[in-house]
């Protein structure tokens, strides 16, 4: 949300993925609360991933509150001090009761303006088998740009693209570095006019709650200047409210800054997204990648607001996309009237829940069903959670996290066969998500590899498998005393030719 620290013994849900740094994997709120008018980021920690760390305990509140006069508006989040965008982000869920038909469920075992456009129908039936397999396609252009009634203008895919297919690898259009919107008036009028142009073609929307006029009148109107009357002032006002109205629409979390793309901001929102954002620092940019196999003509969707939203039901849901983005959500789970997405996420939501406290040493603590009192246990809810999110078509790195959580559990069980089984499917969806380009996950020890090759060592100790034997390299044999003359009097012969030959 493409990941683990290099440690002998099997490692703890808790004790994974902290302090490094990787994929930003949310579209500004992945990790939001909003209080005074200022988004800013919420305390818990996490994915993409988008990941793997831990959190901390906190409660979000839905109010929102007005823009302090001396404060600027802000993005919708910081970027994460560590991994902030990757892991289950479920301190703020409640422990409550399952309801009466939990077990059933989890026997079982997916914006430019107003709304997002999924397939109708029963709930996502492709997420659970990825069908149809496509060909690599041969398409000089993945997606082209298309007018979507009452919602604006948004990205649909050209040709069948295929499942982990990279869709869009693009630099920033205009970045800022901090999460205070009035600094995009600077980076906007370097701009060149074509990329003006660009820029100003996307999306508008003016959230009530941050007072973008009241920002742009302290923020960027010099009072002590006479030569501009109030006609003036309120023009320029204007101009100031557009820039910063487009970006915090438009805008993507991008390692330690903000920025705005000309075409994958164009991207539209489902909860259920077919899409995987990710800005990847090794390449410095921003890529997006096919979570499943995508028809040609379908949207191109992706999350906007991050690995929590995922557990989130959809009223909750609903609230925060019409107060940050403007717009009513219409995507499959949203129009779901059966229950059965809300269900679902609730139910996943409150196994995130309990693995997390599991991970923390909170065995089976108080009467919470979902807080596992085993190992086994453990490793049963974890495949469970696997399951609820293929059923929801989840596909992206919070998927990923599910199968790393799976495969700990597993290794703690000495179940060597379905950790190294685990693990490799989060590979998998992390190679989907992020592609092959995730040096920094590496270095921080959270890449899925990484952890591959904990759980060999592991197998290689319990005498599960044998170790990798590594060829020995050849010195390099050094010549005899005649052979380097030999050469030597070759080199001196072909000296004295070519010396002939200009004279």
């Amino acid at each position: 949300m493409s990941r683990l620290r290099a440690e002998s013994a099997p490692v703890s849900l808790r004790s994974v993925f902290t302090d490094c740094d990787t994929h930003s994997t949310t579209r500004r709120s992945s990790d939001v609360s909003l209080s005074a008018g200022r988004l800013s980021p919420n305390s818990a920690a996490s994915s993409d991933h988008e990941a793997k760390v831990t959190t901390q305990a906190t409660t979000e509140s839905s109010t929102v509150h007005p823009v302090e006069t001396s404060q600027p508006p802000v993005c919708a989040a910081s970027p994460p001090s560590c991994l902030n965008h990757i892991y289950f982000f479920t301190r703020d869920v409640p422990d409550i009761a399952p309801p009466a038909n939990v077990k059933d469920q989890r026997s079982a075992s997916p914006a430019s303006r107003d709304e997002s456009t999924s397939s109708s129908g029963s709930l996502n039936p492709l997420a659970p088998t990825f069908t149809p397999s496509f060909p690599s396609p041969t398409a000089s252009r993945l997606y082209e740009l298309r007018e979507v009634p009452g919602k604006g203008l948004g990205l649909f895919a050209a040709t069948n693209i295929p499942l982990g297919a990279r869709i869009i690898c693009e630099s920033p259009l205009l970045t800022i570095s901090r999460n205070e919107l009035h600094l995009v008036w600077g980076p906007y009028c370097r701009l060149s006019n074509a990329q003006k142009k660009a820029y100003d073609s996307l999306h508008f929307y003016n959230p009530p709650f941050m007072k973008l006029e009241q920002a742009g009148r302290l923020q960027l109107i010099d009072t002590n200047d006479t030569s501009l009357d109030a006609d003036d002032i309120d023009e320029i006002v204007r101009d100031h409210v557009r820039v910063m109205g487009i970006f915090a629409t438009n805008n993507f979390i991008s390692g330690p800054a903000f920025a705005v793309y000309e075409e994958a901001s164009r991207l539209n929102h489902s909860c259920i997204p077919n899409v995987h954002h990710s800005y990847n620092p090794t390449l410095k940019k921003l890529t997006v990648h096919a979570a499943r196999d995508i028809y040609a003509g379908e949207e191109l969707l992706t999350n906007y607001v991050g690995g929590r939203f995922t557990y989130w039901p959809r009223k909750r849901r609903q609230g925060i996309l019409r107060q940050q983005y403007g717009f009513q959500c219409a995507c499959v789970a949203c129009v779901d009237r059966t229950g059965q997405s809300d269900g679902r996420r609730e139910v996943m939501a409150n196994m995130a829940y309990g693995l997390m406290q599991y991970g923390g040493d909170r065995h089976g603590e108080g009467q919470n069903p979902y807080i596992p009192a085993t190992v086994d246990a453990a490793l049963r809810q974890s495949e469970d959670l696997i399951t609820l999110l293929l059923e929801e078509g989840i596909t992206n790195i919070e998927l990923c996290k599910a199968y790393r959580t799976a495969a700990q559990e597993a290794l703690k069980m000495q179940d060597y066969t379905k950790a190294r089984d685990y693990a490799l499917n989060e590979a998998e969806v992390e190679l989907n998500c992020l592609g092959a380009e995730v040096d920094d996950l590496v270095k921080c020890g959270s890449a899925a590899s990484v952890f591959i090759n904990l759980v060999e060592h592991e197998m290689v100790k319990a005498g599960a498998i044998e170790p990798a034997v590594t060829p020995r390299k050849t010195k390099k044999t050094k010549k005899t005393w005649s052979e380097r003359r030999k050469v030597k009097r070759e080199r001196e012969a072909a000296a004295q030719k070519a010396e002939a030959a200009r004279s």
